[in-house]
């Protein structure tokens, strides 16, 4: 039996019971759980403008489910497409889809599976504080953590809405699901490192797509949600 050692933490948020589980209330999504918040609201609030109601979210680092839980309490998708390799953030989020009972649109196919440009395998690295913050290094090791290619899970499957927030790998995992946007032409909202601005703006240029809203909210990266141009 494995057991989760934490608190629950229930809040009234616009009109909605939400719950929370909290493990440490010193990292830095968790500690706004802690008090009754979600995390990063204003981009919550960019995403809420752009998804569409009865779409199908994809969440590419879901980490303990922020945005999920925000998308799935409050605008009303068909499905949400969970993507997270990290086990320890991973015990965390399907505990909050429990609590907030989304498990009927949750797919949790590919929880402990992160995706780059080509199959391949890597090793978890974790800032102290900072689950999400985690990033991937490299590695042989065989029982390290999976990684595919997006195309390969969802070139065939709806895709409405986009987010993808990788620490770092963000043109890594575009370049494997080429298939997946052309095909679909679903709205983006991705973290871009400041390294990987120009060559995320290259990227808008060859596919086709527009930056409609940027938010920064720390100074290593920033926020863009983008948009088909034939939207």
């Amino acid at each position: 039996m494995n057991r989760q050692h934490g608190s629950v933490v229930t809040a009234t948020i616009s009109g909605r019971e939400v719950r929370f589980f909290v493990e440490d209330e010193r990292d830095v999504i968790q500690q706004y759980h802690a008090v009754g918040q979600f995390y990063e609201v204003e981009e919550l609030r960019i995403i809420e403008e752009f998804f569409p109601r009865g779409g199908v979210f994809v969440d590419i680092g879901s980490n303990v489910g922020n945005h999920s839980l925000y998308v799935g309490t409050y605008l009303h998708p068909r499905q949400i497409i969970l993507f997270e390799p990290n086990p320890p953030a991973i015990a965390i989020l399907t505990l909050n889809l429990a609590l907030n009972g989304l498990q009927p649109v949750a797919d949790l196919t590919y929880l402990g599976t992160g995706l780059a440009d080509v199959p391949s395998r890597a090793q978890a690295r974790v800032p102290e504080g900072n689950l999400g913050g985690t990033w991937l290094a490299p590695t042989q090791e065989e029982d390290a953590l999976v990684l595919i290619r997006g195309d390969d899970a969802l070139a065939h499957r709806r895709v409405d809405f986009l987010k993808i927030d990788v620490e770092g790998m963000e043109m890594q995992v575009l370049a494997g699901l080429q298939r997946t946007i052309a095909t679909w032409r679903p709205p983006l909202f991705i973290e871009i490192e400041n390294r990987n601005a120009e060559a995320f703006q290259s990227w808008t240029e060859r596919q086709g797509y527009r930056i409609e809203r940027r938010f920064r909210r720390y100074e290593a990266n920033e926020n863009y949600l983008a948009l088909p141009i034939e939207a």
